[in-house]
């Protein structure tokens, strides 16, 4: 069993920019996630960029569906797309945060870590919505997404 750990300082900021970037679509979940982040502990799955927050066994055991924040983030690590995302773990009675990961989408390591802010691209449901336009690298989708609701 891997070890539990806190978040790193970086790891925080970006999450937190992360969440605030969804706040929008998200209302009080984002409040009680951005409280979440700040007592949590994680662990580390199969690597310190693919981050599972830790959760008791009962909540473990009540998660009876997941899903991505619609809001996700793209940076640029020696000109390699680097994306950004939570998946959240619903629960009978709360949406909770479960994975944070950071992907370079090259697969090789990652050589610098994304900072929070306007040099990253901000992508909903396959589009381009704000931030750099990183659009050279990360293309958008022409996947139909249905409409839903966050």
């Amino acid at each position: 069993m891997t070890t539990s750990r806190n978040l790193a300082r970086h790891e925080r900021e970006l999450l937190l920019f992360l969440i605030e970037t969804n706040a929008p679509l998200y209302g009080a979940l984002a409040d009680r996630w951005l409280d979440q982040i700040n007592s949590c502990k994680v662990r580390e799955i199969d690597s310190s960029l693919f981050l599972a927050v830790c959760h008791d066994q009962a909540t473990e055991d009540s998660g009876c569906d997941a899903y991505t924040l619609r809001r996700e983030l793209i940076g640029i690590d020696e000109g390699v797309a680097v994306l950004a995302y939570v998946q959240i773990m619903k629960t009978p009675t709360d949406d909770l945060i479960d994975i944070f990961s950071i992907d370079r989408l090259d697969g090789k390591p990652l050589k610098h870590y994304p900072s929070p802010g306007p040099e990253l691209m901000i992508m909903e449901l396959g589009k381009r919505i704000g931030g750099a336009d990183w659009r050279n690298v990360y293309k958008e989708s022409d996947f139909p997404f249905p409409s839903q609701r966050p």
